[in-house]
């Protein structure tokens, strides 16, 4: 089997659609051979389903970091790990005083996702703290999303259950902040890094190794007998299940020294390279 991230390996704002005409012929190509395919994303369940079909994508997706595994042609929610009431009030008490965009995905029935974020309060009409275009939160977050001053007082409503968070953490301007939030909020949260301008929190069960090895238990699959492809710091725990671990060219070096072998960046088409040297080839 092939497990792929999204952003970052096969999916990014530089081509039309998202993803590249050579990475599309390669996962089709991949798929005729008979060798199933599927993604482990950060992206919620809702947008996969989005894309799926354009992929040929029928296996069990790892979703929300691994916080949801779903059927992308049926929409059954088939595995679903929340962050618990407790950590996810404190999460919000800890957005709702710093002045950093913090999105928080909330879960109702049938895996359909609720998408609230913290707005700046002197910003008529801003999309988020930073002064990004609207286009560019869009892009990392999702739409559409609503704004509230107060992020606690979402949570605390009675039918809340709190699948994800993100934060903007660019590491290149201030310190990365994912050990500090992690000792923030204890083992109630996992936060991993998931892009240079994101970190990210889920159930502490939630992370695509564990989303790797829920699926092929259910397919009876062997888990040596997987090629996982990623390149950021969340894909590490899927990359260490995989019999073979493949991390994109601009990866940093801590994830590049989880891989059995580095492919081409992202703008080079690196992870249909991988899938043309070690499956079609």
């Amino acid at each position: 089997m092939v497990v792929l991230d999204m952003d970052g390996t096969i999916y990014g704002r530089q081509f039309a659609g998202g993803i590249s005409p050579r990475v599309r012929r390669a996962i089709a190509a991949v798929q005729e051979t008979g060798t199933p395919v599927t993604v482990a994303t950060g992206r919620i369940f809702d947008f996969v389903r989005g894309v799926a079909p354009e992929l040929g994508l029928t296996l069990p997706v790892i979703t929300a970091q691994g916080a949801v595994i779903g059927d992308p042609v049926s929409g059954e929610v088939l595995s679903e790990a929340m962050i618990e009431q407790e950590a996810a009030l404190s999460v919000a008490a800890w957005a709702d005083g710093e002045e950093r965009t913090t999105v928080f995905y909330l879960n109702g029935a049938g895996g359909r996702t609720r998408l609230v974020q913290n707005a700046p309060a002197t910003a008529e009409g801003g999309t988020g703290w930073e002064g990004w275009d609207s286009a560019t939160y869009d892009h990392w977050f999702g739409s559409p999303r609503e704004m509230h001053e107060s992020l606690s007082d979402v949570v605390s409503e009675p039918a809340s259950r709190m699948l994800k968070f993100i934060t903007i953490n660019d590491h290149a301007r201030e310190p990365d902040q994912t050990a500090a939030l992690q000792q923030r909020f204890g083992d109630g949260v996992h936060m991993s890094r998931s892009h240079q301008y994101l970190v990210e929190g889920t159930a502490p069960e939630a992370n695509k190794g564990h989303g790797l090895l829920w699926v092929t238990e259910r397919l009876g699959i062997d888990p040596e007998r997987v090629l996982a492809i990623g390149d950021n710091e969340n894909d590490i725990p899927m990359l260490q299940e995989a019999g073979l671990a493949v991390c994109m060219g601009q990866a940093t070096a801590v994830v590049q020294a989880e891989a059995d072998w580095v492919a081409p960046t992202l703008e080079e088409d690196g992870a249909a390279v991988a899938l043309e040297r070690f499956v079609l080839s």
